[in-house]
């Protein structure tokens, strides 16, 4: 008998509980949240629309593209002045009118919305929706009960300019900097009975013997030998000769030289070498090639009174005069470009030039008969 009232205790008990925790059905409270803000903001998709020049044509042509992952800017997110901004600029290019973002808040807080470019309306922010920052909008973020709001700028940043192209500067006649490098072997040369100065590498240097070979001297200039050709000693140039050594990125201890210039006058092509000399320990003796001419090759090298070779921006330039001429491939096929071009020297333009670059990177280029220098820096 007492197990039976204890077990109807129980459930009256139960019952009593439960109806306690009924209400009216209105009878609740709701905790509200004001740590409303925005935690994160970053790109989705950027349209980039690039400018280029046909090369069978000439026409030009736009085409469009993705700005690349890894050139996404990171944003600033001001929490004091409510302001978000990339401290990185986009390019030039890039469509700032259909953007896609990525926009996150802080846990309790509510919606996210985004204020009209031209009124006050109000739009719910979507990842997947297309906007247009090409000027600073408003973004807010509400509280959870949508009674408060948090409002911040947001503004993409972008170059005035446009982006990888060479940017050029006029410089002080007496800004263009010496060569006491070239100076100094063009001296041991002469010590030492050679013919004329070609250039130096980072391991070894060059000069043409009275017989017009390549000779080599891996010491400082102490001691020169002849270099190793692979191809006829005719073929090498004898006039307008230029030089350009450069590190090869895959092989620290690999370096790339080319030799460029005429063989001689009426001749419509330069002809170009290359040496890929190797420093590193066992490494088997180089010797220069001759790049051939092909006829089907309409990219080959002209002959260029007054050519210069530089290393620029990770391509070789031949720059004279009339123009510049790219090669990305080691020497074997040049183009022009609209992104890397000859300054505006005024109506007479350029006669004789000379070329050279800094440790900083810049291009320099000096009109020899007016004593013009002119510095040129890559847009990044």
């Amino acid at each position: 008998m007492k197990r039976h009232i204890y077990a109807l205790c129980i459930t009256l008990m139960s019952v009593f509980l439960y109806s306690s925790c009924l209400g009216s059905g209105n009878d609740y409270e709701v905790t509200t949240y004001d740590d409303m803000a925005i935690t994160g903001f970053s790109l989705g998709a950027v349209n980039r629309y690039i400018h280029t020049k046909s090369t069978k044509t000439g026409n030009d042509t736009v085409y469009k593209s993705a700005l690349a992952a890894a050139d996404m800017p990171s944003f600033t997110i001001d929490q004091t002045l409510y302001k978000i901004y990339n401290t990185d600029s986009l390019p030039k290019d890039c469509d700032l009118k259909h953007v896609l973002a990525t926009i996150s808040a802080s846990t309790y807080s509510g919606g996210i919305v985004i204020k009209s470019a031209v009124s006050d309306t109000l739009y719910n922010y979507n990842s997947t929706d297309s906007l247009d920052f090409s000027q600073p909008r408003e973004v807010r973020v509400y509280n959870n009960t949508y009674e408060k709001y948090r409002a911040y700028e947001v503004t993409l940043n972008q170059h005035q300019v446009e982006t990888g192209v060479i940017l050029w500067e006029r410089m002080a006649d007496d800004a263009y900097p010496a060569d006491t490098e070239k100076e100094a072997w063009e001296k041991l040369v002469a010590d030492a009975g050679l013919k004329s100065f070609i250039g130096a590498g980072r391991k070894e240097a060059y000069a043409f013997s009275q017989d017009g070979t390549i000779m080599v001297t891996k010491d400082d200039g102490a001691t020169w030998t002849a270099d190793n050709l692979g191809d006829d000693l005719s073929l090498l140039p004898t006039q307008d000769i230029a030089f350009v050594s450069y590190p090869f990125k895959p092989n620290e201890e690999t370096d790339y030289q080319i030799l460029a210039g005429i063989i001689g006058e009426g001749e419509v092509i330069s002809v170009v070498w290359r040496k890929v000399a190797e420093f590193s320990e066992g490494s088997e003796p180089c010797k220069w090639v001759y790049l051939p001419y092909e006829s089907y090759n309409q990219y080959y090298l002209p002959a260029t009174p007054g050519l210069n070779l530089v290393y620029f921006h990770d391509c070789v330039l031949a720059i004279s005069a009339d123009d510049i001429r790219m090669s990305q491939d080691g020497g074997i096929t040049w183009h022009t470009s609209d992104e890397i071009k000859l300054p505006d020297n005024g109506n007479d333009g350029f006669l004789r030039v000379e070329a050279r670059t800094d440790a900083e990177g810049a291009l320099w280029l000096k009109d020899l008969d007016t004593n013009h220098v002119w510095r040129g820096v890559m847009v990044e």
